[in-house]
């Protein structure tokens, strides 16, 4: 019965939240890409990702805190890059954002399964891993490209170097890439072309599907087990209120009025 209280931390409204702060980066700032300010809004959404997949993991104090440790660490990285334009800083930049995105989904992912069934919180948490996985994919192709040989590291990708909003359309095309590749949809008009880009990619095809199939196959087992814990629960609740309502057995029994009449003829 203690049970869903220590879940309450890993709440629907963080994971709903996050979900939401991961369609705006993945969604808002692609189709926002000719806007001025296109890469403050992409800083903005990457920074708020990675403050909200800390505060979604908050199960445990130490957790948090070395979640937020890594973002104290990430986030001011990523605002640094827009000052230096030094690819190996931002290499570096885009490879600690993938590395705690994907931890972030694990752990996102852990509590779902072992600690929660069948219900909202669930879905929220299967969503924002599966996310989560396809933007740290997405990070390291974007470190790979933005790079002097960037235009053959994915054939089909226009990286215009020289651009203002540089970061932006290529993340736009990245992005693209990374969830096709994720879902193996493989249109073909992106191609990887170097040998680590091909690695990541069938790597990270083969793990979409595994994640597809696991994900479906434990909710199908979860859904009866869920409705037997709430039948069980039901049980249980009622049983107490039968306890409660039920008089004392201890002590001398009351006499009822036919009892009184039988000492009265006595």
């Amino acid at each position: 019965m203690d049970k869903p209280k220590r879940l309450s931390r890993l709440s629907s409204n963080n994971l709903l939240i996050l979900l939401l702060s991961l369609i705006f980066l993945l969604l808002g700032v692609p189709l926002l890409e000719n806007v001025v300010d296109a890469g403050t809004l992409w800083r903005l959404g990457l920074t708020a990702v990675t403050i909200l997949a800390a505060i979604a993991t908050q199960r445990r104090k130490l957790l948090l805190g070395l979640g937020l440790l890594a973002v104290a660490v990430t986030a001011p990285m990523n605002w640094l890059t827009m000052a230096i334009q030094n690819h190996s800083l931002f290499l570096a930049s885009c490879i600690l954002h993938a590395i705690f995105f994907a931890t972030m989904a694990t752990m996102i992912l852990t509590a779902v399964i072992k600690k929660h069934l069948a219900t909202i919180d669930s879905i929220y948490g299967a969503i924002c891993s599966y996310l989560l996985y396809g933007l740290a994919w997405s990070m390291l192709y974007l470190g790979l490209s933005l790079s002097p040989a960037g235009d053959w590291t994915i054939l089909g990708a226009e990286f215009d170097l020289e651009s203002p909003r540089q970061e932006v359309s290529a993340f736009s095309q990245i992005i693209y890439f990374s969830f096709v590749t994720m879902s193996s949809l493989g249109y073909g008009d992106l191609v990887p072309s170097t040998v680590l880009v091909r690695t990541l990619s069938w790597m990270q095809s083969v793990f979409g599907q595994f994640y597809i199939a696991v994900l479906v196959a434990w909710l199908v087992s979860e859904i009866p087990r869920s409705r037997h814990h709430e039948d069980l629960e039901h049980r249980l609740n009622a049983l107490e209120v039968a306890q409660v309502a039920e008089p004392p057995t201890s002590g001398p029994a009351a006499k009822t009025p036919m009892d009184s009449g039988r000492d009265n003829e006595c």
